[in-house]
């Protein structure tokens, strides 16, 4: 235990904590009776779960939209690092395109379906748009599809998501680079 302490304690990088939400919140919960005198009545225990589910610095959700589980428990994840003796600098995590568009192939048709991560919410229900798009690059049903030509090369491109939170939309944007490589064809090994 001394050893994962001392290591933590050198570390500069951002470091993963797990955090079993009954825990987590019962924590809290002590944590705010006993420094700002709210007991229970106060506020409630969903109150809260409420308001704890609304930090950004809290993550319920992997980036593949299931809740984050350790050893078989749902729990919360925070990224921290130390910046001094008594100093902890806090991750904030935000809405985002979870990945991005992969290389296209002269000559072979292209396809991204892009999704969202959110660190709060279910995979919310999406649609992906763009304000400009090479000619031979199109949306589709909440996918980017086309063909490549022979002339094709690296395009910048804007992605818009948009989704409603509650009875408001929002929307997200992010730049991408699509990197257009020629087709060289696979070698076709003979068996004699």
């Amino acid at each position: 235990m001394a050893k994962k302490l001392e290591k933590l304690e050198q570390c500069t990088e951002f470091r993963t904590f797990r955090f079993r939400i009954q825990a987590f919140s019962n924590g809290y919960r002590e944590f705010i009776e006993r420094e700002a005198g709210m007991t229970e009545q106060v506020v409630s225990k969903q109150q809260l779960r409420n308001y704890l589910h609304q930090q950004r610095y809290i993550s319920r959700y992997n980036e593949d939209g299931k809740k984050a589980k350790s050893k078989g428990h749902h729990v919360w994840n925070v990224e921290a690092k130390k910046m001094s003796r008594n100093t902890w600098w806090f991750k904030e995590f935000l809405r985002r395109i979870a990945s991005g568009p992969p290389k296209a192939v002269i000559g072979v048709p292209y396809e991204w379906a892009p999704t969202i991560w959110d660190p709060q919410v279910k995979s919310p229900k999406v649609y992906f748009n763009s304000e400009w798009l090479p000619a031979w690059l199109q949306w589709d049903n909440n996918s980017l599809r086309g063909l490549p030509p022979a002339d094709a090369a690296d395009c910048g491109i804007v992605v818009i998501a948009s989704y409603y939170q509650g009875k408001e939309v929002h929307h997200l944007k992010t730049n991408f680079t699509i990197h257009v490589v020629p087709h060289t064809p696979t070698t076709t090994v003979y068996m004699s």
